[in-house]
């Protein structure tokens, strides 16, 4: 961007320092006058020019820089183009080595030649209007996009962090499950076991019970 704004100064420096020159020795005041209003003129031929180009075309869309830096790009260039010839015939009238009426020739056809030129200028700037427009169209597309993208990895995200939270709690219903299972199953073992153990008592005391009824026979 630098080497753009160095190059449109050393343009118009050198489109006035060349107008300058072919004025001759015109008094100073003359000759600053001839170049402001040549330079106003480029300009305001240059701004309508840019208008005519953004016809069908969202003026929002293009930003105000990129206005700027085209118009004072080719003031100076449509000012190398004209002013200088201008200048030239200008000095020659004043000076009594050209009458009016080639002066005004010279000028018509400068005005046809700076007319040609200002219709490609149109053309061309219309031309990287559209590029500008088709670029912020293609950068905006390539945005929903990944936001597309993203919102969609987001969801698949959420969705897979939904089945391990599904998976996680039924691994733990499931544990609970067998933790219930097991001890169940722990608890059927207990009573078994105590089954078991009240077999073995019940029968230690039939036992001890026909002992002592058979001891109380032989007594007897």
């Amino acid at each position: 961007m630098i080497f753009i704004l160095i190059f449109i100064i050393i343009l118009n420096v050198v489109a006035i320092v060349l107008t300058y020159h072919c004025l001759g020795d015109l008094l100073k005041k003359e000759r600053l006058v001839f170049i402001v209003v040549g330079l106003a003129v480029m300009y305001a031929l240059t701004s309508v020019v840019y208008w005519i180009s953004t016809n069908g075309i969202e003026i929002t869309e293009v930003s105000e820089t990129g206005k700027n830096l085209i118009t004072f790009l080719f003031v100076p260039i449509n000012g190398l183009v004209m002013l200088p010839l201008l200048a030239k015939s200008y000095y020659k009238y004043k000076t009594g080595g050209l009458d009016k009426s080639v002066l005004l020739k010279r000028g018509a056809v400068l005005g046809v030649l700076l007319l040609i030129v200002l219709i490609f200028e149109c053309m061309y700037f219309k031309n990287i209007q559209e590029q500008v427009v088709r670029l912020i169209q293609e950068n905006q597309e390539i945005q929903q996009q990944e936001n597309q993208n993203t919102l969609n990895e987001n969801v698949l995200g959420q969705e897979e962090q939904n089945i391990l939270n599904e998976d996680v709690l039924e691994q733990e219903e499931q544990n609970t499950l067998n933790e219930n299972v097991l001890g169940q199953e722990e608890q059927n073992t207990l009573n078994e076991n105590n089954v078991l153990v009240q077999e073995s008592q019940n029968a230690i005391n039939d036992n001890t019970l026909e002992q002592d009824n058979q001891a109380s026979n032989v007594l007897q």
